[in-house]
């Protein structure tokens, strides 16, 4: 038996498939499948070219692929897009051998590897995803770029152009994040970054998401501001566990496992540490990802499949040593 995960994004979208065994017979990285960002028919056309290839690389035929799980940036936030969207995948395969659900499910599935608890993602956008021991789940945030996405990769991004905005009018002190941004963009004029963000970057989201990478070498260089906006970031981040929290129905005898997925996190203590002292007061316990979102797309796929309440702990570490194998990310 097969098993396909496909992990969306605003920037990637990841197939894995996994036999019974657990090992991975195939991975492969495709553009974005947010189908608000490309339309309903580059949406499809990006998921079918990713399971033909997906097919191709494993050595199999379609029909041998038992169960997908796919995780879809924005699903279930329309209901007349959630109709089309399911239409355009069982135009792919048969309706009855896959589950689709929103992108932020995909990365709770790896990071908890479907386990009970709460994952938050920071990557284009940002969403928080959570799961009690009654199998109830619940969403917060994810409203999208211009409504919130507080804490994403793209609110970062932002943040960087408004910093070196003020700094170049004298409105804030003049720091490395300044100096990072004229260096990125050899600005002659600072008034050129207007020409960059139309032109160059077309005021796209996943590519003013980008310019969080520059926040964190900033961050690195000891840029104060830039450190103080991953604080402000992690708050947001913080907002999302608790609201969470009161949504669904934890066990109170045990600690609620938070983990998280998506590039923000990349910035490791800059961000982590200041969620940890924001959630001390919580009953929660922060843990690193088990697994990749589209590993655990996959695992979920398998569970789907098998009617399993809960992983076998085998299978997750198979997981772990073939995600080091294949190079997963």
């Amino acid at each position: 038996m097969n098993f396909l995960g496909v992990d969306g994004g605003g920037t990637k979208t990841a197939f894995l498939l996994i036999n019974q065994k657990g090992e991975i017979l195939s991975y492969l990285t495709t553009e974005t499948s947010h189908y608000i960002q490309i339309g309903m028919d580059n949406f499809k056309k990006v998921i079918k070219k990713g399971i033909k290839e997906s097919c191709i690389n494993a050595g199999i035929d379609l029909s041998e692929i038992n169960y997908t799980f796919f995780g879809i940036p924005g699903f279930g936030e329309n209901d007349k897009d959630t109709v089309i969207i399911r239409k355009q995948l069982s135009d792919i395969m048969q309706e009855s051998k896959f589950k689709c659900g929103n992108d932020v499910e995909a990365g709770w599935a790896g990071s908890l590897a479907c386990q009970p608890g709460i994952n938050i993602v920071a990557g284009t956008g940002a969403i928080g995803f959570a799961k009690d021991q009654k199998h109830n789940s619940a969403r917060a945030s994810g409203w999208g770029y211009f409504c919130g996405d507080e804490g994403s990769a793209y609110w970062l991004g932002k943040k960087v152009i408004s910093l070196f905005t003020k700094e170049s009018d004298k409105r804030l002190k003049k720091t490395e994040i300044y100096k990072i941004v004229k260096e990125k963009f050899d600005l002659k004029r600072d008034f050129d970054l207007i020409e960059i963000l139309y032109n160059e970057l077309e005021l796209k989201r996943n590519k003013i998401a980008s310019l969080a990478k520059l926040l964190y070498k900033a961050a690195q260089s000891g840029d104060k501001k830039a450190v103080e906006v991953y604080k402000q970031a992690a708050y947001e981040h913080s907002l999302i566990v608790k609201a969470l929290i009161k949504k669904l129905n934890f066990t109170r005898t045990k600690k609620v496992s938070v983990s998280y997925s998506g590039g923000v996190f990349n910035a490791s203590h800059f961000i982590l540490e200041p969620l940890r002292e924001y959630l001390k007061e919580e009953n929660v316990k922060l843990i690193e990802p088990i697994l990749k979102p589209v590993t655990g797309a996959a695992l979920y796929a398998k569970m789907l499949a098998n009617n399993l309440e809960k992983p076998d702990q085998k299978t997750i570490d198979k997981l772990k040593k073939e995600e080091k194998r294949i190079g997963v990310n």
